[in-house]
């Protein structure tokens, strides 16, 4: 049995710049710019688009437009438009604002779900109950992601039981699909395939994903890993723009795995995704121009076949007699 034996049919793409990625940065994007950047996300193939949230203001300033690029965005019929919502005000908002789907975020530590969300774990998890309620109530389908589901900065490495026995309750909660997140972006494939495995053996038809930040280089490696116990669905950045959990100063611009070499890499291995490489190429190319973000990714710096080979034979000829 060959490696292509485990990959799955199709892969499900979601794009989170315009959420994870506007969420980091300390300077306001204008709301103009983001319904633009997030209209050609749209244009790429991606599945869903998580394109804000519905947070508070004063916790999340930079997205405090939430409302009004909910209803200024150009919605296709192709597209999943998915919100984070941190609670159940935040869930009506997104209801009321249009959306397809919502992100109810539930943290696996105790300690992060406090600094985070100044609730108990418990609260949040009683609250999922009456976000699912009230979302399919509208016709809205709720994703439960599960931030912190390997590594937390104040616990350290997560115990596996605790990620599985949260899983159990967003899944009794009545949710239709679930995420774990990497956090910190420290996780290998090992502890990925182990708790996927796991999850998926308990819940054999749970819908899962993977949200994968890039801290430790191996997040490419960590979708790989996953594909090959049947995850299909993954969320990605363009420009790899997202995160936020404080890191040494040299990975202070690492954030989520870039969408563009996701992309690269299922194309190259022949697993269909949907997603229109030349299209996601030159969108990252503009974000990452009007951003000012350089060449964060690897297919941005030139690091496709194509390109590395077009520079090879230019190269030689440059040096012939």
């Amino acid at each position: 049995m060959s490696l292509v034996d485990d990959l799955p049919n199709r892969v499900h793409l979601v794009e989170m710049l315009p959420r994870d990625g506007f969420q980091r940065l300390d300077e306001f994007v204008p709301t103009d710019e983001k319904v633009e950047i997030i209209d050609a996300l749209s244009t790429t193939g991606v599945d869903e688009v998580e394109f804000t949230s519905f947070t508070h203001p004063k916790a999340v300033p930079t997205l405090r437009d939430a409302d009004e690029v909910a209803a200024r965005i150009e919605r296709r019929d192709d597209v999943t438009y998915r919100a984070l919502v941190p609670n159940l005000v935040g869930a009506e908002r997104a209801i009321d604002a249009g959306v397809d789907k919502v992100n109810a975020l539930v943290t696996v530590s105790e300690t992060y779900t406090k600094k985070n969300q100044n609730r108990t774990r418990t609260e949040v998890l009683t609250e999922v109950e009456d976000i699912v309620a009230h979302a399919h109530d509208h016709g809205v389908d709720v994703e439960a992601g599960i931030g912190t589901s390997f590594y937390c900065p104040y616990e350290g490495a997560i115990d596996r039981e605790e990620t599985l026995s949260i899983v159990d309750r967003v899944v009794d909660a009545g949710v239709d699909e679930v995420t774990l997140a990497t956090t910190m972006g420290l996780a290998n494939p090992v502890e990925v395939s182990e708790a996927f495995g796991r999850v998926l053996s308990k819940h054999p038809d749970l819908d899962v994903g993977l949200h994968l930040h890039d801290t430790n280089g191996m997040s490419l490696a960590n979708t790989l890993a996953a594909m090959t116990v049947g995850v299909d669905r993954f969320d990605a950045s363009v420009c790899g723009l997202g995160g936020g959990v404080v890191l040494p100063g040299d990975l202070s611009g690492v954030g989520n795995t870039p969408t563009e070499d996701l992309v690269q890499m299922l194309d190259r291995m022949g697993v269909p995704n949907g997603a229109n490489f030349g299209r996601v190429e030159s969108v990252a190319h503009d974000v990452a121009e009007r951003l000012g973000l350089g060449t964060p990714s690897h297919v941005l710096a030139g690091g496709t076949v194509e390109r590395v080979l077009e520079t090879v034979e230019r190269d030689e000829g440059d040096n012939d007699v």
